[in-house]
């Protein structure tokens, strides 16, 4: 077992990279050459709320990262909602209307229960307790004798248990793409998942493992990002000592109607919600990405700078810039 310590997703990103060039195997797959660990791979974060990226190299799209890992607290498997912040995803469909393995349903609707409420109420109850498992893979419809399916689960199981009042998760992964999965969007929605949970058992954030059986890049991918440098992680410099992430969930009663509300993307529902993180941080990405997509850049960027939570704002703003600069050669500079 390889073992990454890391203080956040910026920061494994970096070693991934510079351990899977180092000791990767090259091999063939069905999406393409990859470099794959030669044996799994223990991912552990130390601050976990640290999981928006902001390395240009990589360019994150932090408007889906974050929408998608709330469409998955939803329990949604719908294309449609999802596609309109990467258009990419309904290839990922097999019927291009919903997703067949999407962790969210699966975590809430798939199995006939809603397997967070059992698990909240589990680690409510019984101290100490080691049977609190969500599981996301189901046998009867993921392992076939084919692979005539596009969509099916990665993440396989997740972990829960409650230590000195902390909540540490362990989500075990059958394959993991490093740089689009384990150290991206996986990242930001698996860590999402923690913080809801944490939230609602009212307990504080611990661990979080990623254990990934095979761990591997795209050489093709791997190419474009295997010379990030570890010279900017807004986490360690903003404000005046170490920046705490704003809080998902700020009233539990309330969280999980609000963001069903949200997820509608109708801003006269939201103006009285109690959940701040939903209310101010949320509706100010969605309506900043409406105006991008409806080719008004000033509009983005007008609302990106409203956005609440700072670790987003600065991702949103600069995912922007980086576009407007594409577009035009120039930038407006940050405020």
């Amino acid at each position: 077992m390889q073992v990454i310590q890391a203080r956040n997703v910026s920061e494994a990103l970096y070693l991934g990279l510079q351990l899977i060039q180092e000791i990767g195997v090259k091999l063939p797959s069905r999406a393409g050459e990859m470099l794959e660990f030669p044996c799994p791979v223990s991912t552990v974060y130390g601050y976990p709320t640290e999981k928006v990226l902001f390395y240009a190299k990589r360019d994150a799209n932090p408007f889906f990262h974050c929408l998608e890992g709330l469409w998955m607290l939803a329990g949604r498997n719908d294309v449609a909602f999802v596609e309109k912040y990467n258009k990419r995803m309904a290839e990922y469909s097999d019927d291009g209307h919903i997703f067949h393995g999407a962790y969210g349903f699966r975590w809430r609707n798939w199995f006939g229960e809603d397997q967070l409420l059992t698990s909240i109420e589990r680690l409510k109850t019984f101290e100490n307790d080691r049977r609190t498992v969500v599981a996301m893979w189901d046998p009867e419809y993921d392992l076939y004798e084919t692979n005539h399916m596009k969509d099916i689960p990665c993440n396989t199981h997740i972990y829960f248990k409650v230590r000195d009042n902390r909540l540490n998760m362990m989500v075990c992964c059958r394959s993991n793409d490093m740089i689009w999965g384990a150290y991206g969007a996986n990242a930001v929605h698996m860590a999402m998942l923690q913080e809801y949970m944490a939230a609602m058992v009212g307990v504080r954030v611990g661990r979080y493992t990623q254990v990934s059986d095979s761990l591997h890049a795209y050489t093709e991918t791997l190419e474009k990002v295997k010379s990030i440098m570890p010279d900017y992680d807004p986490y360690l410099t903003m404000g005046t000592g170490h920046y705490v992430p704003e809080a998902l969930v700020s009233n539990r009663g309330a969280f999980d109607d609000e963001l069903k509300l949200v997820l509608e993307e109708d801003r006269n529902k939201s103006y009285n919600f109690k959940n701040e993180f939903l209310r101010t941080t949320v509706t100010r990405m969605i309506d900043s990405y409406a105006a991008f997509k409806a080719g008004n850049m000033e509009e983005a960027l007008k609302f990106a700078y409203l956005i609440h939570a700072t670790d987003w704002r600065i991702a949103c703003v600069e995912w922007l810039q980086r576009r407007q600069k594409n577009t035009t050669g120039t930038s407006t500079s940050s405020k």
